[in-house]
């Protein structure tokens, strides 16, 4: 018996919280059902939606350190989902001896981090001397549109 009691109290706790939140608009509820959601009109609802989506800036430098990892790297420019806008690609890296393996492992372990599927380019510098002398259009996109520089020993 005196688990059901606790559990009658646990719920009315819950159910008192629910309503306090609809009242401030917080989460909505739905027709006769029982039914409860994110509202959309809430005060706030584009800070807690980018509160959400942003990674933490800790990460972008666990992320430099571990690209730094992978070889001789020159350049390593984030974009995309990282910094929720849209671009070409999410990842860049320019660097000679890029060791394939490492790198295969740590977009793995980056994928599962974040959730989704990472584009990405690997150049060696000279491929990219060419390309943005030629105002090649991916990495003038890459270049004039939002990013973050994580590593950048080519002087961009």
């Amino acid at each position: 018996m005196v688990k059901k009691i606790r559990k009658s109290k646990r719920k009315s706790k819950i159910k008192k919280r629910i309503k306090r939140r609809i009242k401030k608009k917080f989460i909505s509820s739905g027709g006769g059902k029982v039914y409860y959601g994110f509202d959309p009109k809430f005060e706030f609802s584009g800070e807690l939606k980018n509160l959400m989506l942003t990674p933490p800036p800790a990460s972008l430098g666990r992320m430099e350190k571990r690209i730094a990892g992978l070889g001789r790297v020159k350049l390593a420019l984030v974009s995309g989902v990282f910094l929720n806008k849209e671009n070409v690609a999410d990842l860049l890296i320019v660097g000679d001896d890029v060791d394939r393996r490492k790198f295969k492992t740590f977009l793995k372990s980056l994928e599962a981090e974040i959730g989704t599927q990472i584009i990405y380019a690997i150049m060696d510098r000279e491929e990219f001397s060419y390309r943005r002398a030629m105002f090649d259009r991916f990495v003038r996109l890459m270049l004039e549109g939002p990013h973050e520089i994580l590593i950048d020993r080519i002087g961009l």
